[in-house]
């Protein structure tokens, strides 16, 4: 068993193309938060790099209450479930700094909804 088996850390991410836009968008079911790019890969590796600065800052500054304050909407619950069920997910370790609370597990890890 490893670290990721169990991370204390656990974010799930809808990605999708915003046709309307014309761009592609990831947000993240835990935080709230939202990336865009003009492409998918961009978009997922612009997602994960946010998640980790924003864990890091959670962690660093004793806040874990505002990192999981704006989750997203019922509705990208509901469409991240349903494309995990179809399709899957993909895994990504990510690198959590931790630089003033002392865990005794800081791996995490993103769950990444494939859409086909």
């Amino acid at each position: 068993m490893t670290s990721n088996d169990y991370p204390t850390f656990r974010f799930r991410v809808l990605p999708y193309y915003d046709s309307t836009h014309k761009y592609f968008v990831a947000q993240c079911l835990e935080t709230g938060s939202i990336t865009t790019a003009e492409d998918s890969q961009t978009v997922m590796d612009m997602m994960v790099e946010l998640l980790e600065d924003e864990a890091s800052h959670a962690i660093k500054y004793d806040n874990l209450g505002n990192l999981y304050s704006a989750p997203a909407p019922k509705d990208v619950w509901n469409e991240w479930v349903s494309l995990a069920k179809k399709f899957g997910v993909d895994r990504r370790p990510i690198k959590v700094k931790v630089e003033k609370v002392s865990l005794d597990d800081t791996s995490a890890q993103v769950e990444l909804a494939r859409t086909a």
